[in-house]
């Protein structure tokens, strides 16, 4: 188990989606939702190395819902729903009429919470949120309910589905500062993330120019277990 801060979880994951193919603005997306989730103290790097192997190359948009005016946020294609575009869909129709429901198949459900925490948190109003056998509540100011349980990570959902909760919502008393990835979760997110390099040429290697060895003291994640 390779321990991270939270800061360099972010940026191995965001590197790792650009490499993955997804756009700038998704892979700042990526990154943005695992820090809302390992700080809220859900793993979530190994289904975040999953999800990114599974839809390698993949267009974002055949990864997103469709928005129609009267029909809210659908799904046409034949691929599963990404989280995290499924997030960004969810949060720039938050205001309209038909965002709230359920919508599916998606993938790596957990990775849609930090979306809707965050639409709570705008709206003043906690939420509920269930695909399966996992349920979470989210509080009025975007935190994990404090006694949720967290579910097992699941790769598929056939249906997610969220909306306004009555329920009085305590925040949980979490505050992680670090991320913990599995040893095979790390290197599949490191290749992913190699990609985006820039190759050594020749005339870089000769004008010394090529990628700078580590110096004895630099900081590096630990290992634990």
């Amino acid at each position: 188990m390779i321990a991270l801060s939270l800061g360099e979880a972010e940026a191995l994951l965001r590197k790792a989606a650009r490499g993955a193919g997804r756009t700038w603005g998704m892979a700042e997306e990526f990154g943005r939702a695992l820090r809302w989730l390992e700080g809220s103290g859900l793993a979530a790097m190994a289904l975040a190395a999953d999800l990114l192997a599974q839809t390698d190359g993949m267009a974002d948009a055949a990864l997103a819902p469709a928005w129609e005016e009267k029909g809210g946020l659908v799904h046409h294609g034949a691929a599963p729903l990404c989280p995290i575009a499924l997030g960004t869909a969810l949060s720039d129709h938050a205001n309209a009429p038909g965002a709230m429901g359920r919508i599916g198949p998606v993938l790596a459900p957990l990775l849609l919470l930090p979306y809707l925490a965050d639409i709570a948190r705008r709206h003043r109003q906690g939420y509920a949120v269930t695909w399966g056998e996992s349920r979470f509540a989210l509080t009025a100011r975007g935190a994990l309910d404090a006694h949720n349980v967290p579910a097992p990570a699941q790769r598929l959902a056939d249906w997610v589905a969220w909306g306004p909760s009555d329920t009085e919502h305590a925040a949980a008393a979490l505050q992680p500062h670090r991320a913990h990835c599995p040893l095979s979760a790390y290197a599949s997110l490191n290749r992913l993330a190699e990609r985006t390099f820039a190759p050594e040429t020749e005339a870089r290697r000769l004008s010394g120019a090529g990628e700078a060895k580590p110096s004895p003291d630099a900081a590096r994640p630990k290992t634990e277990g």
